[in-house]
């Protein structure tokens, strides 16, 4: 019976050499007083949904 060639085995891979720590990246904060807060835009949810047609398709399930 005829020898079976053998692969050699892999070499192990490498240590990874230790990553210097790299502090968190900061945002400024905007110009502002402490004490004003955010507001939100006041046009944002005022108005109804639009609907651009009254015409629904036959078999669909869009209800106006």
């Amino acid at each position: 019976m005829p020898a079976v060639p053998v692969e050699p085995y892999p070499e192990p891979p490498m240590p990874v050499p230790p990553q210097p720590d790299i502090p968190p990246v900061k945002e400024p904060e905007p110009d502002r007083l402490p004490d004003e807060a955010p507001i939100p835009n006041p046009d944002e949810n005022d108005e109804p949904p639009r609907v651009l047609s009254r015409f629904t398709p036959l078999n669909s399930r869009i209800s106006c």
